[in-house]
């Protein structure tokens, strides 16, 4: 059975690639992070970059930063 995909990508490539982001944006991937509902995001069809923001909003540390732009 083959896994499924959305934009062409299964969750595990689209973590992967949501991964990407936050490292270059924080050092930090998506599992050092409080949790977001990445299934949820993934299944709406987000891009990567939207996963990303998602996860940093998310996260009391890095939420205000996002807001003012610092991240």
């Amino acid at each position: 059975m083959p896994e499924e995909t959305r934009n062409g990508r299964t969750l595990k490539e689209w973590l992967n690639d949501v991964d990407a982001i936050l490292m270059k944006r924080i050092g930090l991937g998506h599992s050092d992070l409080a949790d977001f509902a990445s299934w949820d995001t993934w299944d709406s069809g987000a891009e990567p970059s939207e996963g990303a923001e998602a996860c940093l909003s998310g996260d009391d540390t890095y939420s205000a930063a996002l807001e003012e732009g610092i991240i």
